[in-house]
């Protein structure tokens, strides 16, 4: 036994270590579970993406730290298990690995081991309130496996603020990193991202480079399970369009939390924690109001004028900024001023850039299937402001039964709202949409959809 062999080994779980059958060496093992999977070196380094010189120089212990990612991208080529994926890392780091170590042709740019991501937005500085919501992302925890928390509400309620925000407070926890990614399930002139072009930009975040990145789907989801496995990272999906978008991105490991944010409920993610926003109370909303404002702007208006403000907002986070930025960027407004503005025409008033209410709902809206669209219309512009399902059925001229699916799939993306079981409203702002789609000229209506 040589001396490279003695080093190896003492880097190996002691109940290993007691074996003294098992040949250690990388090389040893490699080619045992090359040749289980009937393989040859140059099989293998296609399945891998490895350069095939690079098999031959680990299966004869030339190199003596390998990359991560290749030692990451044999396992998954070869079906290790977890035991066996264990083995492989601690023999292949070795005692004395480092990243500055290693062979010319397997040392590059910031290697997985130690590349720490930090992708998280800049936290959301006027944040008010949220605190029983925060608590509850703050104290969640899987011990078995990863935890996920989807956080689901209208167009507008201030899921990314609270997601971006619960992440910096929470960021401490996981050292190894923090990945952001914005799925664009609802953005304006923006198609959903494809969750295999998602996975590779995670991965390139990981260290990956773009050469090593798998083709198919399963492969590149394999390969970022494997990286973060056993480490702490926080990972926020944010704005995403359904389960099947979501899926390919969950990590397996206990130590990953994921927060990913939707306006549809994401009921179909299997052991996952479901946290739906309501618009904030009369109290929070003011001071969100008062905060993005700026109190000098403010001045001393009344409290009840502030109030009948945020109320005129539906008190709707997304409504609530725009307004306090439209006050701001008039010095000469009064918050009186304002409000006879939203008393005026609300959904005229709060729109600012590229920040619009009604924006906002036309993307729900334009995700629905056309039957969908035309009960939303219909209960929208007919229905009483609260109603059940018999005067819903009534409207639709349609069976209780079918009545009940169409509002059960307003529910799920949160364009329709249920204070009590089996009663329903819209929200003031959502109702007011829906005076505004039907009285669009066909043009009008077309420049929406293609928004």
């Amino acid at each position: 036994m040589n001396d490279n062999h003695v080093r190896l080994t003492t880097s190996l779980p002691t109940e290993v270590i007691r074996c003294p059958e098992a040949e250690l060496a990388l090389g040893a093992l490699l080619r045992g579970w090359r040749g289980r999977a009937l393989l040859t070196q140059e099989q293998l380094a296609q399945r891998t993406g490895l350069n095939v010189r690079t098999v031959r120089r680990l299966e004869h212990n030339v190199l003596q730290h390998p990359r991560i990612t290749s030692i990451l991208l044999l396992a998954e080529a070869l079906e290790l298990d977890d035991e066996e994926r264990a083995m492989l890392a601690a023999v292949a780091r070795g005692p004395s690995a480092s990243p500055e170590r290693g062979d010319p042709e397997e040392t590059g740019p910031a290697p997985a081991a130690v590349t720490v991501p930090r992708q998280l937005p800049a936290d959301v500085a006027a944040f008010v309130g949220r605190k029983r919501e925060l608590t509850a992302l703050s104290d969640y925890q899987n011990v078995n496996t990863a935890t996920i928390i989807a956080i689901d509400g209208m167009a507008g309620v201030g899921k990314t603020a609270l997601a971006v925000h619960a992440a910096h407070q929470l960021s401490s926890r996981f050292p190894d990193g923090q990945l952001f990614v914005n799925l664009h399930g609802h953005t304006r002139e923006t198609t959903p991202v494809d969750p295999r072009d998602a996975l590779a930009r995670m991965l390139r975040a990981l260290g990956v480079s773009d050469e090593r990145v798998p083709g198919h789907i399963d492969d590149r989801a394999a390969l970022y399970r494997s990286i973060v496995a056993d480490r702490k990272f926080l990972i926020v999906l944010d704005n995403a369009a359904d389960e099947d978008q979501v899926r390919p991105l969950l990590p397996a490991g206990p130590g990953c939390l994921l927060i990913v944010t939707s306006r549809r409920r994401l009921i179909g993610l299997d052991d996952t924690r479901t946290l739906s926003l309501d618009v904030p109370p009369l109290e929070e909303a003011v001071a969100l109001f008062i905060r993005t404002a700026g109190r000098e702007q403010v001045g001393d208006a009344p409290k009840g004028v502030l109030t009948e403000t945020v109320e005129r907002c539906g008190r709707l986070p997304l409504a609530i900024r725009i307004a306090a930025v439209r006050l701001r960027a008039h010095p000469t407004w009064s918050v009186r001023h304002l409000l006879d503005r939203l008393n005026d025409d609300r959904l005229s008033e709060l729109t600012t850039g590229r920040h619009s209410v009604t924006a906002a709902l036309d993307l729900s809206y334009q995700r629905l299937p056309e039957d969908q669209r035309r009960v939303y219309r219909l209960l929208g512009s007919q229905a009483g402001t609260e109603f059940g399902v018999d005067e819903a059925a009534a409207v639709q001229h349609t069976t209780v039964v079918r009545a009940r699916r169409q509002l059960d799939q307003l529910l799920d993306v949160h364009l329709l709202q249920e204070p009590a079981p089996c009663r329903y409203r819209f929200h003031d702002l959502v109702r007011d949409h829906v005076s505004v789609l039907l009285h669009r000229t066909p043009c009008e209506t077309a420049r929406a959809n293609s928004a």
